[in-house]
């Protein structure tokens, strides 16, 4: 068998999730260390059904998993509380979350891999992990094909955007910025540079984010395949900034805030921490009289906002008020108790040495919450 069909038998059997927990940054990068003699134990999703699988097929002794098994799950995002950043879509290798900025995303659900790699980027943390039983689980293994090429898929538009970006920049060229006359101001971008800056400034901070991610993972003595990953992710992430740089305007020395802008974004400042104060307590169920002083911080704080923003010499913002319902306190504690018995349950579930009691415990916990919530009025 040739090396090139060793590699593709390894890959069928991978679960395709693209999940990253073996090291590499897909399925296919880890078939190719298979086959180059890496140990075949690496794959949680994959779980002792694909190390005995691999062990059939290369004539290897089967190997204990390395880390604790990953059961079958999807990604379910609480659509109400996403603020349509797009960061989990970014983060998605097989293009299963839909949505624009500012708009609410959403999950496609046949098409999700259960990798959890949309969970981190998160900035609101309302993205939960649904586990999969049964036949569900049983069709979503069955779907690794398609995973497959849903990921390759976006390998290639990735692919094509960047040679796009490069081929900007290419007939765009670059001037050093001492060749440039000293009193030359700078010129607007157009709205296709525009784009495009702003493309790379995302580009350069999803860079950054990766290669920090890779070193708080690898640790303080990353191995030699480690230290090749490290890298070729640090280069990468040079590579941004250098595309970055060659594309943004000479810009002026920005004017020092005055006073009254200080304090305005001050203000901001103490307006947000209260909001999350009060929000904060109110998740946690206390009571009115707890919750009293909290408002009443909170109503100081936007007044003071509201007197920032009348003396610090900029016009005043366009509001539009809008009439909100009050929040349910009830309903979200049923919610919130609903999130926290299925992150339980997902837990116990990937540990090795949970007996089936504490497991049964967790599985009546999540039924109670699920009923609750829907015997409540209006949920």
């Amino acid at each position: 068998m040739s090396n090139a069909l060793r590699i593709q038998a390894i890959d069928a059997l991978l679960p395709q999730t693209q999940c990253g927990k073996c090291g590499h940054p897909g399925c296919l990068p880890y078939a190719e260390g298979i086959a180059a003699g890496e140990a075949i134990n690496k794959c949680p999703p994959g779980g002792s059904a694909t190390i005995h699988a691999l062990a059939r097929l290369l004539q290897v002794p089967e190997l204990p998993l390395e880390l604790p098994a990953v059961p079958a799950q999807i990604a379910v995002i609480r659509e109400t509380e996403c603020i349509g950043c797009t960061k989990c879509i970014q983060a998605c290798p097989v293009d299963a979350i839909v949505g624009a900025a500012k708009q609410m995303h959403t999950v496609i659900n046949d098409e999700c891999s259960g990798c959890e790699l949309c969970i981190a980027p998160c900035p609101v943390d309302c993205i939960d992990l649904i586990v999969l039983a049964g036949a569900q689980a049983e069709e979503q293994r069955q779907r690794a094909d398609q995973f497959r090429e849903r990921h390759q898929a976006r390998q290639a538009r990735l692919a094509r955007e960047d040679a796009r970006r490069r081929a900007v920049r290419a007939a765009r060229g670059s001037v050093p910025q001492n060749a440039l006359p000293a009193t030359l101001a700078p010129q607007p971008l157009s709205s296709d540079n525009a784009a495009l800056v702003k493309r790379l400034k995302i580009d350069a901070a999803m860079s950054r984010a990766q290669l920090h991610k890779a070193l708080k993972a690898f640790g303080d003595t990353p191995n030699a395949q480690q230290q090749r990953q490290l890298d070729a992710l640090q280069l990468a992430a040079d590579e941004a900034q250098r595309a970055l740089a060659a594309l943004q305007p000479v810009a002026l020395p920005a004017a020092a805030p005055s006073a009254g802008e200080m304090a305005l974004k001050q203000a901001k400042i103490t307006v947000a921490g209260r909001r999350a104060e009060l929000q904060a307590a109110e998740r946690r169920g206390l009571e009115e009289a707890a919750l009293a002083p909290l408002r009443a911080a909170y109503g100081e704080a936007q007044q003071a906002l509201q007197h920032a923003e009348e003396h610090c010499g900029k016009p005043p913002p366009d509001r539009v008020r809008v009439n909100k319902a009050p929040v349910d306190t009830q309903l979200r504690a049923l919610k919130t108790e609903l999130a926290y018995a299925r992150a339980e349950l997902s837990k116990l579930q990937r540990r090795e040495t949970t007996d089936a009691s504490t497991l049964d415990k967790a599985r009546q916990r999540l039924a109670d919450a699920e009923q609750r919530l829907h015997d409540y009025p209006g949920a």
